[in-house]
């Protein structure tokens, strides 16, 4: 069963980012609050432990470069996924030698509407991330989270479509595992074709 990442009716049209270079403060704030939310829920997801100052930061920088990009509503949301990724690096890069990096995602809570339309507990599903080596972490939240085709992700991770579609693949698997020893239902996880 295929279904598709991300929702089609987000508002990141090419009409919107061709307004936003013109620079159009409305179709900035549009884009702001598209994918601002999925921006600050990856960082979190991530472990950042300010993902709303992630989220800020990757929008100055698009900002600042906005005229230099050239492509579609879709281009444009790999391409913002993609600063954020490199964002969140570099901050644990620099933090490397001097803070430890979290050793767990879990959110301390969910809300009951997280709970209900997730189907599982949240705080759980981000443990259970941990069992993710970095890569398989990013390559899924990108693909979650992001909403990003796997050529995108391979661009954002630097990593061959194909190594991406494995590691996917990979990571499922383990999630899967990791839900079903929880105690959690995984059915469907894994099901959606790696593409």
């Amino acid at each position: 069963m295929r279904s598709r990442v991300r929702p089609a009716d987000a508002p990141t049209t090419d009409d919107v980012v061709a307004r936003a270079r013109a620079g159009d403060e409305t179709a900035w704030a549009t884009i702001v609050a598209d994918l601002g939310p999925a921006i600050a829920g990856y960082a979190r997801a991530r472990g950042a432990p300010d993902p709303e100052d992630v989220m800020q930061d990757v929008f100055l920088a698009a900002a600042s470069r906005l005229s230099r990009f050239e492509g579609d509503g879709r281009a444009f949301r790999s391409w913002v996924f993609s600063i954020a990724y490199r964002q969140i690096v570099d901050r644990y890069r620099s933090r490397r030698d001097n803070v430890e990096l979290p050793v767990s995602l879990a959110d301390p809570g969910p809300s009951p509407e997280q709970t209900a339309i997730t189907g599982i507990v949240v705080s759980e599903a981000m443990a259970a991330l941990d069992v993710l080596t970095d890569v398989e972490r990013d390559v899924v939240l990108l693909r979650v989270i992001g909403g990003l085709e796997t050529d995108e992700v391979a661009r954002a991770v630097g990593k061959r479509g194909g190594n991406v579609r494995v590691i996917q693949t990979r990571a499922l698997a383990k999630l899967r595992g990791e839900l079903q020893r929880s105690g959690y239902g995984a059915e469907g996880l894994g099901e959606e074709e790696a593409r």
